[in-house]
């Protein structure tokens, strides 16, 4: 009596494909930058807010 044949499937997958880019809530905004302005919006209404003639 002869083994019975099992079948089998080739899977090929595509490696070619884009790598995922993760998506974060904040999307496309520069937190760096975004920081820097904050901070020199604070300067500016730090040194309006002090007294003629003071330096900090």
């Amino acid at each position: 009596m002869k083994p019975e044949k099992k079948s089998f499937v080739v899977e090929f997958k595509n490696r070619r494909r884009l790598p995922r880019k993760e998506a974060t809530i904040w999307g496309r905004i520069d937190l760096k930058a975004a920081s820097d302005m904050v901070e020199v919006e604070q300067m500016g209404n730090d040194a309006a807010s002090m007294p003629h003639g003071q330096l900090s």
